[in-house]
């Protein structure tokens, strides 16, 4: 998995470490875990930071999206682009859109559960099946 930078339309570029430093501790190790979790499931996932958040695609060409990790008050969100293609049987994806379905991780023990690696592991099959 790759360490970039956001694209250009983002004013404020930075690299991956420097944004999860900014985070206060709790929300850090959480992403932390998050991101480990993201690199173990989505081997060669391109990882790049965009909107204050690590976003991870198939690639840098456009589109190929997945998800991406976004630090809020208290706890992170996850965010699948395609969580409704995702086979759910805890309910964790909370959401009513069209397509997109979040999970809001509160704590490091749930960043690093075997339900929201399988989650994971679900987006980046079924975005590698989709090109």
């Amino acid at each position: 998995m790759e360490n970039r930078v956001s694209g250009p339309t983002t004013s404020n570029v930075q690299t991956v470490e420097k944004l999860i430093e900014s985070f206060p501790s709790q929300i850090r190790e959480i992403i932390e875990l998050l991101r480990s979790v993201a690199k173990t499931n989505m081997p060669g996932a391109y990882e790049f930071v965009y909107h204050n958040a690590l976003n991870y695609k198939l690639s840098e060409s456009p589109g190929t999206w997945i998800c991406y990790i976004s630090a809020q008050r208290n706890y992170v969100r996850l965010v699948f682009f395609f969580g409704t293609n995702l086979f759910d049987p805890k309910e964790l994806l909370e959401g009513t859109g069209k397509r997109m379905r979040h999970i809001k991780v509160r704590t490091v023990v749930e960043a690093g559960t075997d339900e929201l690696a399988e989650l994971i592991r679900q987006a980046w099959a079924d975005a590698d099946n989709d090109c």
